[in-house]
């Protein structure tokens, strides 16, 4: 079965549009052979683009910075450039500025991963091969928002609209509940697809990259002194600034040699020694942390955090010296896990030493 994408085309010379019906045409004509099918729906202004994007589920959107303020109103502008910081704010597609006047668009956009700025003079083959070329991802996502709104679904036909009457009692007038019913949608679905696969997560969901909240947060990962720490501060200390004088970091060892060669080997011995390690070695001093995929550097880690490593910096210097050097976050399914184990190691007593000298 041939995949569909569905495309919209922003661009307000009717030439230029004839030229994408055409390319399409012959790009169809052949999907069975490509592998995948375009649709297009198409807008000349950025009010209409915007509606469309409301009522439509887009793959991707090929913008050209210049673009009619409203219809047959044609002056020189870079209207391109705020629908596509629109885009990107509000959906989760792949976004292509097709332009004569590269220098024009902005330098927030040109770095951006999922955005590419592609010259008008280099024609339309380009856009057709960058589609091809993130088939998958675009094919992945949709199954996502379809997986989401399937859930979301079962949510709100089982909790949500039953027990509307009881969200709104108490409420104040004028205060909406579309963040408190998002949350909790949420939160229903993460646990609904967790439990659906077993409770079994790829290593990606271990980490927030880059990290979500601008402060200091109990798992960041940062990179000091040559070297990658993470926080363990307990993170009530964290969430309010001037209650704690210090900040404490656990050191995290690399152990990607010893990780590497045991992926994808296929031997029930090293399938056996690789879940060891993910049980932390069996060492009660230190924590497994996944691998992850850093987008400058690759794959980093896996790592072992030592509890008997730490460093300890103020409070007051820590904004300084931590906020820019993290590059990732422990996700909360795995903040707890680490906590606890960093606890119950500092809480071991012990028992005195045996003597047979009496």
């Amino acid at each position: 079965m041939t995949n569909t994408l569905y495309i919209l085309l922003v661009e307000d010379e009717d030439t230029k549009i004839d030229e994408w019906k055409d390319a399409l045409e012959s790009h169809n004509s052949d999907s069975d052979n490509l592998g995948f099918s375009i649709e297009t729906a198409y807008a000349k202004t950025v009010l209409h683009a915007k509606r469309l994007l409301e009522k439509n589920l887009f793959d991707a959107v090929v913008v050209d910075l210049r673009l009619q303020i409203e219809p047959g109103v044609a002056e020189s502008n870079t209207a391109g450039n705020e629908l596509v910081r629109h885009v990107l704010q509000t959906q989760p597609v792949g976004v292509v500025i097709y332009t004569g006047q590269q220098a024009e668009v902005e330098a927030e956009h040109v770095s951006c991963p999922q955005l590419q700025v592609m010259d008008k003079a280099d024609g339309l083959p380009q856009i057709f091969d960058w589609l091809e070329k993130n088939l998958q991802v675009f094919i992945e996502l949709r199954e996502a928002k379809a997986t989401f709104n399937r859930e979301t679904a079962k949510i709100f036909y089982k909790s949500i609209w039953p027990r509307w009457k009881y969200w709104n009692e108490g409420k104040e007038e004028g205060r909406k509940l579309s963040s408190v019913v998002t949350r909790h949608i949420f939160a229903h679905v993460h646990d609904s697809l967790l439990h659906a696969t077993d409770d079994a997560t790829h290593s990606e969901e271990s980490y927030f990259v880059p990290p979500l909240k601008a402060r200091l947060d109990t798992g960041d990962l940062v990179d000091l002194d040559g070297k990658v720490w993470i926080i363990v501060s307990p993170r009530c200390d964290l969430a309010n600034p001037g209650k704690v004088q210090s900040i404490v970091l656990a050191g995290c060892d690399d152990i990607s040699a010893k990780w590497n060669p045991l992926i994808g080997a296929g031997s029930k011995k090293k399938e056996e020694q690789c879940k060891r390690l993910i049980q932390h070695d069996g060492e009660l001093k230190q924590h497994f942390l996944f691998p992850m995929i850093s987008l400058d550097r690759g794959q980093r880690g896996p790592w072992m955090v030592l509890f008997h490593d730490l460093k300890v910096i103020p409070a007051a210097d820590a904004a300084e010296q931590l906020i820019e050097s993290r590059f990732a976050s422990l996700s909360p399914m795995f903040v707890p896990s680490l906590v606890e184990r960093f606890g119950a190691y500092f809480s071991r007593i012990g028992t005195p030493g045996f003597s047979s000298d009496g």
